[in-house]
């Protein structure tokens, strides 16, 4: 699909979504498309994204960034609704274990970039979209610098 189709496809929906419900799918009802449902975190439609790389590195991935320990991170997904908000889960691995880490909050695009702001953090996080791929650099060691790049897919 062409973008400008798919842009006359989400014109209904506010300018502000159109790059991450265009990049997840959002209200696709093709049954091998992404993941959709009602409702979650702040309502409307949910489009789901997997993640599939951090940085050029296919998961599962291992990573030391900054100060913080080796982990390893399994699998994840982002969900985003067509109200702007958003939601990460992440699988990983680490010394204590393995667990899952969340982070939520709200997003706004500007074309092909766009910003998400996290609810728990504080921090704004910033993305990219080519088409194919949305780039999150992600502060893990929450120190204020992105130092990881989720790719979803």
């Amino acid at each position: 699909m062409q973008w400008t189709d798919l842009t006359r496809r989400l014109a209904k929906l506010s300018a502000a979504t159109t790059l991450v419900l265009a990049a997840c799918g959002g209200g696709d009802s093709n049954p091998t498309g992404p993941t959709n449902g009602g409702g979650g975190n702040g309502g409307g439609d949910i489009a789901t994204m997997n993640l599939v790389a951090l940085g050029f590195v296919g998961l599962p991935a291992d990573v030391q960034v900054e100060d913080c320990m080796l982990t390893r991170f399994y699998s994840g997904k982002i969900e985003v609704t067509e109200d702007g908000a958003w939601r990460i889960k992440l699988q990983v691995h680490d010394e204590s274990g393995d667990w899952g880490y969340h982070d939520q909050g709200r997003y706004q695009d500007d074309g092909d970039t766009g910003s998400f702001q996290s609810e728990i953090t504080g921090t704004t996080y910033q993305a990219t979209y080519d088409g194919t791929d949305l780039r999150l650099m992600y502060d893990w060691c929450e120190n204020g610098v992105p130092d990881v790049q989720l790719v979803f897919e």
